[in-house]
């Protein structure tokens, strides 16, 4: 079986996605700060590049000279103008001049070496240059010092690089470079890349929109690992480390999350005075030279960061927001807010320059709370008041607790609603800096009330509050058990419960505010676990579980635009009559005219397990001579599994529904994995499917002959060069990996984290039953930091990996992989 065979062999559906699912959906996954493991990226399982009915060109070279390569590839592209092409490499190939050219719709598989030839005067060793749908996987790209880059990408979009890794180039390792920060033509993803050793940048991003940068690790480069010059793109997974400044970004609505930002020689994270509209969210950022964040610019975001740092933040506008979670942060610029919460209350200051009146309520009617509440604002009517509500509550009444400006609510307790109010919680309109913590608001089945609702808040958190009995699922009613409106600053819901409800759970309304929701648990409405609607813009929906929602587990609606989604879970696997959808996004225009387009909404890594529809993206009008248009949609490598409808349901109206893209969805026991309805002028979606360097060893059940504590072997076929394995002591070790089956495969890569690994020996062995061993003879190994063992192809089951070390020296593995014919 050839390369290209096995490739589609292995992106058949299977069963292992069900224990895929339980391991991405692991406690370490959704709440641990810094990189999730095993990662968000998932190689995709689509059968197509570019669309159903395409025949790919294969072509596939060993080591030829790298002009050969081109010559072809360009005769085989001039002979097939619109095919896609797959191209794959499996030798060394060497770079004096000219680079290695890729023109549109092209796939690279790379299982050897591209290098730099000493005095090379290339500029790149790969370049792709106003070029579309470009994908580069796997392999190596050694720069070995000349002044190149090891992928240059200028005027380009939709480019996907994945695998790679980049080791000693004298310009930036990669450079992506589009077509503007306002053009909404590109979509393009950086993944599970290695790259160190540059002596300019890790990675740079530029003039371009809606990039992602997940599961990477950039290191050791005398530049910024990340240089994000880019908009509506997020920077997301990856250990960035070492370099000289970690993650510096300088344009606007970006976003920086779920990073281990660490050991750098200036700044972990730096937003230069340009930058606007972004956010700094869940990292890891310690140990660094300078200061952990150098914070500029203007309506950016600090928030629930794990700092370790001399200086932990260097604070430079007031026009930006700080929330410190956990533990304080020394903010005088900024807009400030440490609101206490039912886990951290804490007698710290909460906005910069404010006293604050801790106030103690215990059980009652939910009316002598706001008559104790208003007594302390009397008192204090310059302060910042903590209402401590102790015990049970009823309300009885219909008159809802309402809450000033600058205060915040430690709910420890329930407040049982017997009457029929609109609301439970409010206040007052407009307010700012408020804050409700902890306890239960149980509606004892009443449909039609919203447990807390802010009609225009600026800096609202709402955090570990739980909401429940909000009426039946099967019959609907009105609102959202928490809605949000208006406002202003970034409006936080932290890890909340919400339980059975006739509407939404979560509802978010208007673009005045930036919405972040995280890690909710969102079960049993019968909306929506999330709606974004009614123009949200700039907002996150991040790490939600949305458990048996009718409608949708994230809905974006209504000419929402520029909302960030990942890492959601949504299934209805228990619920009956399933008519629902997991990623919406959506545009209705309502009444007789033009509603604004729902516009460049990016949605990630996100897993919708049965449901009816896995993904959609649509628009429709429901009154005479109404338009609605969805456009610049970007689904990248979400999991639409087991699904009784449509894993992807496409069925947008109007000619302003355009640019709609779906790169590397994983597909697999769904009733039907794709529906085209677009109608009324509409433009069809775009998708590249690129292909994937196959890994026999990605994710397979692996043993060791010791681990050292706190390490783990199946670090080492994870995916991410930035986890690994470490061995316990003793100079003789081994690592062995269950391929599953009996597979045919001629290398191994290894990458040792010991810099000295060249002073360590390998022996590579095979076996059928796990037990009985053979050593695998005619290994050639490649020199530099990425060991390359290359042999005449075998079949077995079992991969031994045994390493001897000399003078004592750890041994370790940060990646193993197993690479077929």
């Amino acid at each position: 079986m050839n390369i290209p065979q096995l490739y589609h062999t292995l992106r058949r559906p299977t069963a292992c996605f069900s224990a895929l699912i339980v391991l991405l959906l692991s406690p370490s996954l959704l709440l641990a700060d810094g990189p999730r493991q095993p990662g968000l990226y998932i190689p995709p399982a689509a059968s197509y590049i570019l669309n159903p009915g395409e025949t790919a060109v294969q072509l596939q070279f060993d080591s030829v000279p790298l002009a050969t390569v081109q010559t072809q590839l360009d005769a085989a592209r001039a002979a097939n103008p619109g095919a896609p092409i797959v191209l794959t490499l499996t030798g060394y190939y060497w770079v004096r001049t000219a680079p290695l050219t890729l023109p549109s719709n092209t796939s690279v598989v790379l299982y050897g070496t591209i290098a730099a030839l000493p005095g090379a005067t290339a500029s790149s060793l790969i370049s792709v240059s106003g070029q579309s749908k470009v994908a580069i996987a796997g392999g190596v790209l050694e720069g070995n010092f000349a002044n190149l880059s090891g992928i240059d990408a200028e005027t380009s979009t939709k480019i996907n690089i994945d695998a790679v890794t980049i080791r000693n180039t004298g310009r930036d390792a990669i450079v992506l470079n589009g077509n503007g920060n306002t053009t909404f033509d590109s979509g393009s993803a950086i993944t599970r890349c290695d790259i160190a050793g540059s002596a300019g940048n890790g990675i740079t991003v530029s003039n371009i929109t809606q990039t992602l940068l997940l599961d990477n690790f950039v290191h050791g480069n005398k530049g910024t690992g990340v240089q994000l010059s880019a908009a509506h793109s997020s920077v997301t997974n990856n250990e960035i480390s070492h370099n000289n400044i970690g993650v510096l970004a300088d344009a606007n609505n970006n976003l920086i999350s779920d990073n281990d930002v660490s050991g750098n020689m200036q700044a972990g994270v730096q937003l230069a005075s340009t930058s606007s509209s972004s956010a700094i969210m869940r990292n890891i950022i310690s140990h660094n030279g300078a200061n952990g964040i150098d914070f500029d610019g203007s309506d950016n975001l600090v928030y629930n960061n794990t700092l370790s740092n001399q200086t932990d933040l260097t604070d430079r506008s007031a026009a930006n927001y700080v929330v410190a979670h956990g533990t304080p942060l020394n903010a005088p610029t900024s807009k400030y807010f440490y609101p206490p919460t039912i886990d951290n209350q804490h007698n710290d200051p909460i906005l910069n320059g404010v006293s604050r009146a801790d106030i103690t309520v215990g059980s009652g009617n939910l009316t002598d709370v706001q008559t104790a509440y208003n007594a302390a604002l009397a008192a204090n009517p310059a302060s910042f008041i903590v209402l401590h509500m102790n015990g049970t509550f009823t309300m009885d009444g219909t008159t809802p607790l309402t809450l000033s400006s600058n205060t915040a609510v430690l709910l420890n307790g329930t407040i049982n609603v017997t009457s029929k109010p609109a609301q439970v919680i409010t206040d007052t309109n407009p307010a700012s800096f408020v804050s409700i913590s902890g306890g239960t608001i149980d509606l004892h089945g009443q449909g039609g009330i919203t447990g807390i609702y802010f009609p225009s808040t600026t800096m609202v958190n709402i955090d570990h509050v739980s909401v429940i009995n909000g009426g039946v699922p099967t019959i609907r009613t009105s609102g959202g058990m928490i809605q949000l409106q208006r406002g202003g600053g970034y409006n936080i819901l932290y890890r909340n419960t919400v339980n059975m409800s006739g509407g939404r759970c979560l509802w978010t309304q208007y673009a005045n505010a930036h919405y972040v929701v995280l890690e909710n648990q969102l079960s049993s409405c019968n909306m929506d676990g999330v709606d974004f609607d009614s123009s949200t813009s700039n907002s996150y929906a991040i790490g939600n579980i949305n458990i048996d929602n009718v409608r949708y587990g994230v809905f974006i609606e209504q000419s929402d635009s520029y909302n960030k989604i990942y890492g959601n879970y949504t299934t209805t696997r228990d619920y009956a009559s399933s008519t629902g959808h997991g990623i919406g996004v959506y545009n209705n225009a309502t009444s007789g005219s033009k509603r604004a387009v729902t516009n460049g909404n990016t949605a990630f890594s996100n897993i919708n397990d049965v449901v009816n529809n896995g993904l959609r993206i649509g628009s429709i009008s429901t009154a005479t001579g109404g338009i609605a248009e969805s456009a610049n949609t970007y689904f990248f490598n979400n999991l639409a599994t087991n699904n009784g409808g449509n894993a992807i349901l496409f069925d947008t109206q109007f000619p302003g529904s355009v640019q709609n893209y779906l790169s590397q969805t994983v597909l697999a026991g769904n009733k039907n994995d794709l529906s085209q309805q677009n109608s009324n002028g509409a433009t069809p979606p775009e998708f590249f499917n690129p292909m994937s360097a196959i890994d026999l060893a990605l994710r397979q059940p692996v043993t060791a002959s010791s681990t050292a504590t706190g390490s783990d072997p199946a670090n080492a076929v994870d995916g991410l060069a930035f986890t690994g394995w470490t061995a316990g002591s003793g100079s003789d070790q081994w690592v062995t990996i269950d391929l599953g089956s009996d597979v045919s495969f001629q290398r191994v890569v290894l990458k040792p984290s010991n810099l000295l690994s060249f002073l360590q020996l390998v022996r590579l062995q095979t076996s059928e039953d796990g037990i009985n061993f053979t050593n695998i003879r005619g290994g050639i190994e490649f020199p530099g930091s990425v060991r390359t063992f290359i042999f005449k192809p075998v079949t077995a089951r079992y991969l031994r990996v045994n390493i001897r070390s000399l003078f004592g020296l750890e041994i370790s593995l940060r990646e193993l992989g197993v690479y077929p014919n």
